[in-house]
C-alpha cells in the first residue's frame, strides 16, 4: 500500500536494524528483545570513536529540527563550536550524532569522537586530541549538587581558545548542556554560539522510526488515526518512542495472525474494523491494559494456576514453552498455592489450554508470544501493584528464573537465552525503579546474583545486571538511580556494595565521575574483604580513562588523608594503582605510564600523600609486603629512566620528610629497609647502579634530617646567663 506522506526508506541491513532497535530499547529501558543490544553501548560509551554503523543507524531514524540546516551550517567552517543547550529527554544527543554524521557524509571530517570532560570543574584546552579533521562531541557533566562540584563558570569565556585550537587542526566541536547550566556558564562565550532549536514534531519522530524498522508499515494510516494523534500530542521523544514500540508490536502481531484476522491494510470494511481494533490496542497498552487485566482477573472461575502461568509467560518472554510451563509450576510452589500446577500427567491444564486462557500463542520457534502490544509488561506491573504481599516470593522466583534448570522441561535454556531473559528481568526492575522510585526488584536481583565466580552462570547474570544498571545510571535523567546507588553504598551489605563498585567502574563512573567516587568511598567504609577487592579492580579500570586520571588520583590521595575508618579504603585504592605496572611495559609504574609530560608532573605532585599511607602499614602484614613491592617497582623505574629518577626520589623523600604527619620516623625506616632490600636484589651487573641510586635517596633523606635538626637547635633558647 502506498504512503504519500512519507518517503520510503531503503531497507536496512541486519546490523543497522539491530542498532536502530537497540537505540529504541536503550531509550525505553527495555532490553528484552533477542538482539545485540550491547552494540549500542559499544558504539558510544565503550569507545571514544563514534563508529560509522552507529551513525548510520542514527541518520536512519533522525527527524531533523525545523532549523536543522542552520545548525549544520554553523559547523561547516574549521574551528566551529556549536552549543546545544537543551533539556534532557529532548533529543539533543540524537541531534548531535546526526550533525556529526552529516559532517562525515560531506567529507568535512574523517572521524567522529567523544571527549570526556573529566571529574574537575575545568576542561583544559590541552585535553583536545592532537588529531586532524575530526568532529568532537563534549557532554558537560550535570552540576553535582551533593558534592558542590560544578562546571566552571568561566567555561563560556574559554570557548574562544577552544575554537582557535580546533581551527589549527581543521576540527569541529559540539557541546551538550542544558539551559540552566548554560545560563550559569555562558558569560564571555562567542555571540550566538547556542542558538535556539525548534525540534521535530512527535509525529515526525514517530514516522522516521516506523519507516526505519518496518518499511512496509502504512505510516500514513497509523499517524492519521485520531487516537494515535492524541497519544502523540505534545509528547516527548521517549513518549513518541513508546508509541512506536506499541505500533510495531501491534503491526507484527497482526502479520503473525493474518490467517485469523482480516488484513488491516485493506481498504475494506473488514480491514478498517481490524485497523480500529489495533489502534485501540495501542491506546489500551499506553494505559497498561489496566481495565482489561482487571476484567480478566475478575472473571468467574479464574484460577491461581492461570494467573501464575500468565505471570510466568510474561516474564519468560523468548523462553521455550516447556521451560515456561515448568517455571509456572515453580511459581505456584513458591506462592504455596493450595492448587498447584502439576507438570506430570494430565491433572492440571496443559500449555494449549492455558495459552488460550491468557490470550497467548506459540511462535514457530516454540516460544510464547502475545498478540496484544505491551501485554506482558502490563501483566508484570499489574501484579506488582495488585499483590504487594506476594512481592518477596515473586522476586525470589524471578531471580532464579534465568539460572535454574527445571528438570521437568526437556528443553533447557541456552546461555544466550538466559542472558536475554536476564536483560528482560533487569529492564523490568530498572523501569520500576525509575518510574516508581522503588528499589526492591533491583536489590533482590543484586543480592541473588552476587557471586565472585565471574565465569559461572550466576556470574553472567551479574554482568548483565551491572552493564544495564550502569548504562541506565549514566543518563542525566536517572537521578533516582543515583540515590539508589548511594543508599546501596551505605547499606553495609557486600552484595549491594559490590554492585555499586562495579557500576562506578563502568559507564556511570565515566559520565558522573564525582558521584561515582563518592559512592566508592561510601561502599568501602567500613572495609569488607570482597568489597575491597572489587574496589581495587575498579580504580584500575577508571585509570584507563585518561581524562579521569587527575580527578581520580586527587580524590584517592585526599581519601588517604582521612583520619577515620574510611582511610583504609583510600589506602587500598592507592595501593592498587601504585603497585601496578603499565599495560605495555612491566617495568613502568601504571601511575607514570603516560606520554603527556604535564599529566605525569601533576601525578607526581600528588604521590607523597599516597606513599605515606603505604609506608604506614605494619611490618609483616600483607599490606606492608605490597608496599615493599611497590617501592621496588618505582625504584626500578628510576634506575631504568634517568629522566624519571628525580621525580620518583622526590615523591618518596616528601612522603617521609621530618615535620610531616605523625610517624615520619617509622615511615623513613621502612622506606630505607625496602630500598636496601631492592638494591641487593636482581642482576649482579646492575647491583652497583642500584646501590648508587639508593645512595642518592639516602643522601636526600639525610639532608632533610640534618636540616630539620639544625632548625630545631636554632629554635632552642640559649642556656647562657645574661
Amino acid at each position: 500500500m502506498g504512503d504519500p506522506q512519507y518517503i520510503e526508506q531503503d531497507r536496512l541491513d541486519r546490523e543497522t536494524r539491530d542498532l536502530v532497535t537497540g537505540l529504541r530499547q536503550q531509550a525505553l529501558l527495555n532490553y528484552g528483545e533477542m538482539i545485540a543490544v550491547k552494540q549500542v553501548f559499544e558504539h558510544t560509551v565503550d569507545h571514544d570513536e563514534i563508529e560509522l554503523p552507529f551513525l548510520t543507524a542514527v541518520k536512519t531514524v533522525f527527524a531533523k529540527p525545523k532549523n536543522g540546516d542552520d545548525l549544520y551550517g554553523r559547523l561547516r567552517e574549521p574551528g566551529s563550536v556549536l552549543v546545544l543547550s537543551m533539556p534532557p529527554d529532548s533529543g539533543r544527543t540524537m541531534l548531535a550524532y546526526a550533525l556529526l554524521a552529516r559532517l562525515l557524509d560531506d567529507g568535512l571530517i574523517s572521524e567522529a569522537r567523544t571527549l570526556r570532560y573529566g571529574g574537575a570543574s575545568d576542561f583544559p584546552v590541552r585535553r583536545l586530541p592532537h588529531q586532524w579533521n575530526r568532529g568532537f562531541l563534549l557532554v558537560l557533566p550535570a552540576d553535582e549538587e551533593e558534592s558542590e562540584v560544578q562546571v566552571s563558570p568561566q567555561f563560556g569565556s574559554r570557548i574562544g581558545t577552544l575554537c582557535d585550537e580546533l581551527k589549527n587542526r581543521n576540527n569541529r566541536l559540539i557541546i551538550l548542556t542544558h539551559p540552566d547550566q548554560w545560563r550559569r556558564i555562558s558569560m564571555g562565550s562567542p555571540h550566538d554560539i547556542a542558538p535556539s532549536i525548534t525540534p521535530a514534531s512527535p509525529q515526525e519522530i514517530t514516522a522516521k522510526w516506523l519507516s526505519a524498522e518496518e518499511p512496509d508499515l502504512p505510516r500514513h494510516l497509523w499517524l492519521g488515526a485520531v487516537e494515535i494523534q492524541r497519544l502523540l500530542h505534545d509528547a516527548r521523544p521517549t513518549d513518541a518512542l513508546q508509541v512506536v514500540d506499541l505500533i510495531l508490536s501491534a503491526h507484527r502481531g497482526a502479520l503473525r495472525s493474518s490467517t485469523e484476522h482480516p488484513d488491516y491494510r485493506a481498504e475494506t470494511d473488514e480491514g478498517r474494523n481490524e485497523f480500529q481494533r489495533l489502534v485501540q490496542s495501542v491506546v489500551d497498552a499506553r494505559h497498561n491494559w489496566t481495565r482489561e487485566l482487571l476484567t480478566w482477573h475478575r472473571q468467574v472461575g479464574r484460577t491461581s494456576v492461570e494467573r501464575n502461568f500468565l505471570l510466568a509467560a510474561s516474564v519468560l518472554r523468548g523462553a521455550p514453552v516447556a521451560n515456561v510451563y515448568a517455571n509456572a509450576a515453580a511459581l505456584s510452589a513458591t506462592f504455596e498455592e493450595k492448587v498447584e500446577l502439576s507438570t506430570s500427567g494430565q491433572t492440571s491444564p496443559g500449555v494449549i489450554e492455558l495459552l488460550d486462557t491468557v490470550k497467548g500463542e506459540i511462535s514457530d520457534e516454540g516460544t510464547i508470544i502475545f498478540t496484544r502490544p505491551g501485554w506482558d509488561d502490563a501483566v508484570l506491573e499489574y501484579f506488582w501493584i495488585d499483590r504487594p504481599l506476594a512481592r518477596k516470593q515473586f522476586l525470589a522466583w524471578l531471580a532464579d528464573a534465568p539460572i535454574k534448570d527445571r528438570q521437568e522441561a526437556l528443553e533447557g535454556l541456552r546461555q544466550e537465552d538466559r542472558e536475554a531473559l536476564a536483560q528482560r528481568i533487569v529492564s523490568f526492575a530498572l523501569r520500576w525503579a525509575v518510574r516508581h522510585q522503588r528499589q526492591e526488584p533491583l536489590r533482590a536481583l543484586a543480592e541473588a546474583w552476587h557471586t565472585s565466580h565471574t565465569g559461572s552462570r550466576t556470574g553472567r547474570m551479574w554482568s548483565v545486571l551491572v552493564e544495564l544498571v550502569s548504562a541506565a545510571a549514566a543518563r542525566e535523567t536517572a537521578s533516582y538511580l543515583h540515590v539508589l546507588l548511594l543508599n546501596w553504598a551505605k547499606s553495609g551489605r557486600p552484595s549491594l556494595q559490590k554492585a555499586v563498585i562495579a557500576v562506578c567502574g563502568s559507564d556511570f563512573g565515566r559520565v558522573h565521575t564525582v558521584k561515582a567516587l563518592r559512592r566508592l568511598k561510601r561502599a568501602t567504609t567500613p572495609p569488607d574483604a570482597q568489597v575491597i577487592n572489587a574496589l581495587r579492580e575498579t580504580v584500575r579500570e577508571l585509570w584507563t580513562e585518561v581524562s579521569l586520571r587527575q580527578s581520580l588520583l586527587a580524590f584517592i590521595t585526599s581519601w588517604c588523608d582521612e583520619m577515620d575508618e574510611s582511610r583504609a579504603g583510600g589506602h587500598q585504592a592507592f595501593a592498587a594503582l601504585a603497585s601496578a605496572a603499565g599495560p605495555d611495559d612491566p617495568s613502568m609504574p601504571l601511575l607514570l605510564d603516560s606520554a603527556d609530560e604535564t599529566e605525569r608532573n601533576l601525578t607526581v605532585t600528588m604521590l607523597p600523600t599516597g606513599w605515606r599511607t603505604l609506608l604506614d602499614q605494619t611490618h609483616g602484614s600483607a599490606q606492608a609486603m605490597e608496599a615493599k613491592a611497590a617501592v621496588s617497582l618505582w625504584m626500578s623505574a628510576a634506575l631504568r629512566d634517568e629522566g624519571l629518577a628525580p621525580s620518583i626520589l622526590s615523591s618518596l623523600r616528601q612522603a617521609v620528610a621530618p615535620g610531616g604527619p605523625e610517624g615520619a620516623q617509622q615511615r623513613r625506616d621502612r622506606l630505607r629497609t625496602y630500598v636496601v632490600a631492592w638494591s641487593e636484589e636482581g642482576d649482579d651487573a646492575l647491583r652497583e647502579q642500584r646501590r648508587a641510586i639508593y645512595g642518592q635517596l639516602s643522601q636526600l633523606l639525610d639532608i632533610d634530617l640534618t636540616t630539620t635538626m639544625r632548625h630545631q637547635l636554632q629554635q632552642q633558647p640559649s642556656d647562657e646567663e645574661p
